[in-house]
């Protein structure tokens, strides 16, 4: 059976050869929500690209540029009401301070606030060191979907996550990781999708070629015990489910 092709979560604008990607996934028939680091490169890509097909482009507003680009927070916002997709934002408490990790704090609460509200975005979010806070800021209502982008944090944070039916967003690092494959196996099957976070993974560092789908599917199910193609219909009516 041929694979499901779809990548919740690619950095289109991060790559040179973009247009040729563009074609590729338009080749592969492949839905991806390109995500943006910051307002001023959504609106970048917007005019760059224009309407794609399969391609749609998330407004983002990373949590590790926040305290650099300042001026972005309030572009952000304007931008916030007109977009279905958000992405990425999060916090990231690797390599903070106090005063960034309260910034990002203060801000991605004020980003769930406004979504909760305008209701039904999808959003893809970074959760580096900081799920727990994450996961308390978003909440078990959340007024739209979540996608917990290249999830890293405890099996109980998870365990949490999956109370408050989070998607899971699963690339080719966390397969190969003995975490992430501890993590992938207590995944629910419905809240399972799939992203390259192209170009920070290994498999599309280089190059960004939809092999990895097929790739992931073939190890998410050996990690699963269960059929490739089954698994490869399974992805399919999870992003259907994350487009209702």
């Amino acid at each position: 059976m041929k694979s499901f092709y779809h990548d919740v979560h690619l950095h289109l604008d991060l790559y040179p050869n973009d247009v040729e990607i563009i074609n590729h996934i338009t080749n592969f028939k492949s839905y991806t929500i390109a995500v943006t680091n910051l307002p001023v490169l959504f609106d970048r890509a917007l005019k760059k690209y224009k309407d794609q097909k399969y391609i749609r482009f998330a407004l983002g507003l990373h949590p590790e540029l926040i305290n650099q680009y300042t001026e972005q927070i309030p572009v952000f916002f304007e931008r916030l009401k007109d977009c279905r997709y958000v992405g990425e934002i999060g916090l990231d408490f690797k390599k903070t301070d106090e005063y960034s990790r309260k910034l990002q704090v203060d801000i991605f609460k004020k980003i769930i606030k406004e979504c909760n509200i305008y209701g039904g975005k999808i959003l893809s979010i970074h959760s580096r060191s900081a799920a727990k806070e994450v996961i308390e800021i978003i909440g078990s209502n959340f007024n739209g979907k979540i996608i917990l982008h290249w999830f890293s944090g405890t099996l109980n944070e998870l365990e949490k996550a999956i109370d408050n039916n989070y998607f899971f967003s699963i690339n080719g690092d966390m397969v190969n990781s003995k975490k992430g494959q501890n993590i992938i196996k207590r995944i629910p099957t419905n809240r399972l999708l799939i992203e390259s976070d192209g170009p920070f993974t290994k498999d599309t560092h280089n190059n960004y070629h939809l092999s990895f789908v097929d790739e992931l599917i073939k190890k998410i199910a050996n990690i699963r015990a269960c059929d490739s193609d089954e698994m490869s219909i399974l992805l399919k009516g999870n992003f259907k489910n994350l487009l209702e």
